[in-house]
């Protein structure tokens, strides 16, 4: 491991991630909040960030090629060093007082409530330890009591933490040291990574071009078509794309009572679940000067695996959940279509771990609210924003375990595994296999040190909590319902999902490599 190395790349990380304070920084200006408390919100941060990353880079400047194992090591204790850094407003807003001399947020948050925000952002998880029941909790049109800006930040960090600012950062690290790829790999390992371009530096490009372009459209459709405020609809569209699921409004999607919104919403959550190179073919589909193009788009998604079974998660959950809504209280008046609309949006948003509301779910039928729970482990496609054990894996092992039931009956046959044409490697099984096991792990370990941690939480709670935050949902049930926040938890609890919601953005094994010894001996 070379340290050297590995602190200039983090300074070059670390600078790009300090410039991001740039847009709550204007935006807080032009929305008439104090200029010297937005100077220090947001300045602050920016200057030491941008500051010590320049140090670092200059101090420990290498020309080294990066490799795997370092890359992996570079991405994990970046993104704890982001969280950091991205937690500095919420502490400081928690001190500043307005201009009338009342608090500039009333949601006081420690330390570890602040790296818990923050590391809720930037891992797309959602979860909030803003607590909207406390006294002043909302404003009076809804929105949590806390600066515009600062809620504008929530998003943003999402936004970033979506696609990843290690992909972004690989424009800057291929040009540097050629060693992009590795950067890439450590942010999806296990998935396989197919390159949009042979330069890793124009496949990062065409890919955040694509996710910027798809969060601009859905700004314009909120702000145009739905008819929300220019900032909520920029707040929306930054935590949707990412699926995150931080809205500046106390009761999420909910409160705009919409249903043109909560439409634009589900789409865009349902394509921020599929492979975003699977995305990119479909739209350079529907470039061409073709009548057949919207076809052959169609048929391009359709013909990977991973996509059907994901329309067929979608649609089979959907079913599940309205079943469960409908029918015990069918009697209570609810109509077959009443139970549609709330089933739709909240199967997408868990699937993908996105984690808007439109209702309370935690109200419904156990039935339902137990579908809702097997969603947090499936989570969508590989290569996309979602978090959670991801489609392909899951893909794998049905056709792994259906390998095994026919051998049973046919013991001397020969069957390989396939991904449409693509044999699969038997390396890339035990993979996915040793995947699931440590995931199953994690999860059941997390759930035990919550229930010591929270003794009056319940079975209920503690799994939801372990598994709300290793697949970056944010919401659970039962104590971290969307009805409630994670406010008030101890800072041992809060540290325990701080470090699951880290592992569950870097896919498990990119963590847990800081933690064996053999990574850093040469």
């Amino acid at each position: 491991m070379r340290g050297r190395l590995l602190l200039s790349l983090l300074g070059v990380l670390l600078a790009l991630f300090g410039s991001t304070f740039l847009l709550p920084l204007f935006a807080g200006l032009l929305l008439g909040e104090p200029r010297e408390q937005v100077a220090w919100l947001y300045g602050l941060p920016l200057l030491l960030s941008v500051g010590g990353g320049s140090l670092l880079y200059f101090q420990f400047r290498s020309d080294e090629e990066l490799r795997d194992r370092e890359a992996f090591a570079l991405v994990s204790v970046a993104w704890l060093l982001f969280a950091v850094f991205g937690a500095i407003p919420y502490v400081m807003a928690g001190d500043m007082a307005s201009s009338d001399g009342e608090p500039l947020m009333v949601y006081d948050l420690t330390l570890a409530e602040a790296y818990f925000e923050s590391i809720s952002g930037l891992t797309t998880t959602g979860a909030t330890v803003f607590d909207s029941s406390v006294a002043n909790g909302t404003t009076d049109d809804g929105y949590f009591a806390a600066p515009k800006s600062l809620l504008l930040w929530r998003s943003q960090s999402q936004w970033l933490g979506g696609m990843g600012i290690i992909v972004l950062a690989t424009v800057v690290l291929s040009r540097l040291l050629g060693g992009g790829i590795q950067v890439l790999r450590a942010e999806m390992p296990g998935t396989g990574v197919t390159r949009v371009k042979p330069q890793m530096a124009q496949t990062a490009r065409l890919l955040w071009g694509l996710y910027a372009g798809l969060t601009v459209v859905e700004m314009m459709l909120l702000r145009f078509v739905g008819e929300l405020p220019l900032y909520d609809a920029v707040c929306t569209a930054f935590s949707n794309l990412s699926t995150g699921g931080f809205s500046p409004q106390a009761g999420s999607i909910g409160a705009y009572d919409s249903g043109l919104v909560e439409g634009i919403v589900i789409a865009f959550m349902l394509l921020a679940g599929i492979n975003f190179v699977l995305l990119y073919g479909f739209f350079i589909s529907l470039r061409r000067n073709d009548e057949q193009r919207l076809l052959r788009g169609w048929q391009h998604l359709w013909t990977s695996g991973e996509f059907r079974y994901y329309l067929s998660f979608v649609g089979i959950a959907i079913s599940l959940v309205v079943i469960g809504l409908w029918a015990p209280l069918r009697g209570n008046g609810w109509t077959f279509g009443e139970a549609l609309r709330p089933a739709l949006f909240q199967v997408v948003s868990i699937l993908t771990g996105t984690g808007f509301t439109s209702q309370d779910y935690g109200n419904w039928a156990v039935a339902a609210q137990f579908v809702l729970l097997l969603l947090m482990f499936i989570g969508g496609c590989a290569g996309s924003t979602t978090g959670g054990l991801k489609i392909i894996r899951i893909e794998i092992m049905l056709k792994a375990l259906w390998r095994e039931l026919f051998l049973v009956v046919h013991p001397r046959a020969v069957r390989k595994l396939r991904l449409g044409a693509t044999v699969l490697d038997e390396t890339l099984v035990r993979n996915v296999a040793v995947f699931f096991f440590i995931y199953i792990i994690l999860f059941l370990t997390g759930a035990l040190v919550l229930l010591y941690l929270e003794p009056g939480w319940g079975l209920v709670d503690a799994m939801a909590a372990s598994i709300a935050c290793l697949s970056n949902v944010g919401p659970g049930l039962g104590a971290v319902g969307p009805g409630t926040s994670y406010a008030g938890l101890s800072s041992g609890t809060l540290s325990v999902l701080s470090l699951l919601m880290w592992l569950g953005r870097l896919e498990i094994i990119t963590g847990l490599l800081l933690f064996f010894p053999g990574t850093y001996r040469d």
